[in-house]
């Protein structure tokens, strides 16, 4: 019986663990939307909308998540993601591929660059950082010849890519793929048991003949077919796209940060991958709703969404650096308590 009661309190504070962040985000930005006068999902569009930037950030998520778990930091992502967008939808209107073509050619197209990317860290033995800044330059000058200079670009006016980017069933279908591909690789292979050991001890792990630049150059390989698939998407909704320079591109990884903290937590209770699954969703309840308002109340522009978003990262950053001296503070508190109470009740007697 102490046993059941033991894994029964475990399953219920695992439980908890797994949905307190999408549950509070839900629940703030819907009383938020309310008090705005409007609702977090008012019409089907917002529904389409919530999966269409659920897939988007998720696949990004999954993209940053792999080298930045290990220590480092592609700053190529954005450019990554763009070029293999822009190929993607070159490819795919042109041979009338349609959205799905346009998505497999732009994460084959990033898998290379990212592949030649993480080639280029192991043989020049270079910071990731500055590794990502050359290759961010030379990727998005790249992307301005293919699309003849730093413009807006038109693919077309297909329908059929927008409808495809907010069918919900369809972005659905994508999501659960990648999950169970990063799941299977991460999880179940013997790279993913290699990665997982060189997260804990790198030296270690190469002492025991792990092949630390092999796994770095898989890392980058699947990190860019993430990145190409996330751009391709986003292409799909605009079908265009305006080419930048100068480091613009960067920016992009930024994005998908608050979602991947919200998975550190959730984490300790789940999955690695279904702990950056809830992160999105839950981001994606902070995105959606801060968009119901803006359209309500035309002083919440997008640069006080930027600082709330800001700030909301700030403190949970703040709360999981000083998450186990909450906890012992709470502890101690109601230590205090207790013994207060009994000392009353010996009173009492």
């Amino acid at each position: 019986m102490t046993i059941s009661k033991n894994k029964a309190g475990e399953y219920a504070k695992r439980g908890v663990g797994i949905a307190i962040i999408p549950v509070i985000c839900l629940v703030v930005m819907s009383i938020a939307c309310a008090a705005s006068g409007t609702s977090l999902f008012a019409s089907q569009s917002s529904f389409q909308l919530y999966f269409r930037g659920l897939a988007y950030v998720l696949l990004l998520s999954f993209g940053v998540s792999i080298n930045m778990h290990t220590g480092r930091f592609d700053f190529s992502t954005g450019a990554q993601m763009l070029i293999g967008g822009v190929i993607g939808a070159k490819i795919a209107y042109a041979s009338g591929l349609g959205p799905v073509g346009m998505i497999l050619i732009g994460a084959v197209s990033s898998a290379i660059f990212g592949c030649i990317t993480g080639l280029l860290y192991v043989a020049l033995r270079l910071p990731p950082m500055i590794i990502g800044l050359g290759m961010t330059l030379v990727l998005e000058g790249v992307v301005a010849i293919i699309t003849g200079g730093l413009k807006p670009v038109g693919f077309g006016t297909d329908s059929s890519y927008y409808s495809f980017a907010v069918n919900i069933g369809a972005v659905t279908v994508i999501m659960l793929i990648a999950l169970a591909f990063m799941i299977v690789v991460f999880h179940y292979t013997k790279f993913g048991y290699d990665y997982r050991a060189l997260q804990t001890g790198q030296k270690i792990a190469v002492n025991t003949g792990i092949n630390e630049k092999s796994n770095a150059v898989i890392c980058y390989t699947i990190s860019g077919m993430m990145f190409g698939a996330a751009g391709a998407l986003s292409i799909c909704s605009t079908n265009g796209v305006t080419p930048t320079i100068n480091f613009s591109t960067i920016a992009t990884m930024f994005s998908c940060f608050l979602p991947l903290f919200f998975s550190g937590f959730i984490g300790k209770y789940c999955n690695k991958q279904i702990a950056i699954l809830l992160g999105c969703i839950s981001y994606e309840f902070i995105q959606i709703g801060f968009g119901q308002i803006s359209f309500k109340v035309a002083s919440f522009t997008s640069d006080v969404y930027k600082v709330i978003e800001a700030v909301i990262l700030v403190v949970f950053l703040i709360y999981l650096n000083n998450e186990n001296k909450i906890i012992e503070f709470v502890k101690l508190k109601n230590f205090i308590k207790k013994r207060k109470d009994k000392s009353a009740a010996t009173e009492e007697q």
